[in-house]
């Protein structure tokens, strides 16, 4: 995966398509990329969930978990003035 590839084509849509300027843009580029490894990480379990032990599996849920939403919160915040919400209500949004 070319995370650099993928970080400045978002920094261009930011830009031309959502009107950011171009720190807005970097800052969301980066907030929606910098966790990729461990979503392919957990990808790779969902292609073969019957090959990857427990452990592995918990150790890829965890680190996915602990890394991609505050990623993607910020990214929702920054690229579309999103607010994060507990929509669940099972308090997601609580310190």
């Amino acid at each position: 995966m070319d995370k650099e590839r993928i970080r400045a084509r978002i920094e261009f849509v930011a830009k031309t398509e959502a009107g950011l300027s171009l720190a807005q843009a970097r800052e969301a580029a980066f907030h929606l990329t910098d966790w990729l490894d461990d979503m392919a990480a957990f990808a790779d379990f969902l292609r073969r969930p019957d090959d990857v032990p427990a452990v592995e599996i918990n150790a890829r849920l965890l680190k996915f978990l602990a890394h991609a939403p505050n990623h993607l919160a910020a990214a929702a915040k920054l690229y579309a003035d999103l607010p994060v919400s507990d929509v669940f209500e099972v308090g997601a949004v609580r310190g």
